[in-house]
């Protein structure tokens, strides 16, 4: 009997050493993209063209591309990692992203409709300083990386929009201070669990609704040692000075390097149209060419992303995309293969 129970506690002490053990592993993500010679790595939102299937839109975008963003259907925070562990990441993420040798970055976002904050319908009273949403968000946030298991993360899209909007107001249940003191929260526990994980959140270069550029002051209440990249998206002839890429001052992207500086740098959207309102087809194609020289890396910037919007125009009223709705390449995508392949393997 008293073998019997010696056994017993052994056994007892192993379940808990393995326990442990399996409490202190940390995950390592998936992917490990080798950056190309030209320094920087490209991506674009695979749209298809009509009559294209996602297989083949996705298969065109790896030629010349690196990374896809990856927002869900779009899905809200709440059941992003569920979406990304379940059939349709099975099919985006799995498949038609890692499989054709590029690699996610994963997108969350607590904005809504309206500047509106995003929430699971069970929380009463919403707001950023609410606990029980702030542990929402935060553990949406871990479940995608258990999910997803990707190299880069974004805890918030064009998250000084809302500051903006409800600033630092000490009174503010929705101040963006709480927005900060979540995302360094947030941030600390994921470098815990996934240290390799590169964690940021986007900022907004113009305010496109008021044809402005946005406050960069905001970049100010950030820890810089909690941004790991400095990622904006930019619509530059969103603002009503800027009709052509010509205008667009050479300092334009600089001006947020002063402001924290040796970051590495990264746009997770950029377009430019190609209406004739705005130049044209010719028009773009300069875009492309003057934001990867002259008002990047030519100003001392460590570009390491550059995604354009999407790929196929939305509809027949969209200009943004580097091909028509029909699957006619525009100059722009010229461009854009010359660039990814031109510098691809130096």
């Amino acid at each position: 009997m008293k073998t019997k129970l010696c056994w017993y506690w052994v056994l007892f002490f192993l379940i808990i050493i393995i326990a442990c053990d399996k409490k202190d592993e940390t995950l390592i993500p998936l992917d490990n993209p080798i950056l190309p010679g030209r320094g920087f790595y490209m991506g674009v939102l695979p749209t298809p063209a009509v009559n294209q299937s996602f297989d083949s839109a996705y298969r065109q975008v790896s030629y010349y591309a690196e990374f896809v963003p990856i927002w869900g259907r779009p899905t809200p925070f709440y059941n992003l990692a569920n979406e990304i562990a379940g059939s349709w990441g099975r099919t985006f993420v799995t498949n038609l992203t890692r499989g054709n040798g590029m690699f996610p970055i994963i997108h969350m976002s607590f904005i809504g409709v309206g500047m509106s904050l995003i929430s699971p319908p069970n929380i009463i009273g919403p707001t950023l300083n609410n606990n029980e949403w702030r542990n929402a968000y935060k553990n949406a946030a871990i479940e995608i990386v258990k999910a997803a298991r990707p190299l880069y993360l974004s805890l918030g899209n064009e998250v000084n929009r809302w500051y903006e909007v409800y600033d630092t107001s000490i009174n503010n249940p929705n101040g963006f201070q709480h927005f900060i003191s979540l995302y360094n929260e947030i941030y600390d526990t994921l470098k815990i669990i996934c240290p390799q994980l590169k964690i940021f959140c986007t900022f907004a270069r113009e305010i496109t609704s008021q044809y402005r550029e946005a406050d960069l002051g905001v970049l100010n209440l950030f820890d810089a040692n909690k941004l790991d990249l400095l990622v904006f998206t930019t619509y530059p002839h969103a603002v009503q000075t800027i009709n052509r890429p010509s205008d667009i001052p050479i300092n334009y992207y600089s001006r947020i390097e002063s402001i924290l500086p040796n970051k590495q740098f990264g746009f997770s959207e950029i377009a430019w149209p190609s209406m004739t309102a705005f130049g044209g087809d010719s028009a773009q194609a300069e875009f492309l060419t003057l934001v990867v020289n002259q008002l990047t890396r030519n100003q001392g910037i460590d570009l390491k992303f550059f995604g354009w919007a999407w790929l196929t125009d939305l509809d027949t009223n969209d200009y943004l995309g580097l091909i028509r709705r029909d699957g006619t390449e525009k100059l722009a995508y010229n461009v854009w293969k010359n660039i990814s392949v031109g510098s691809r393997y130096k």
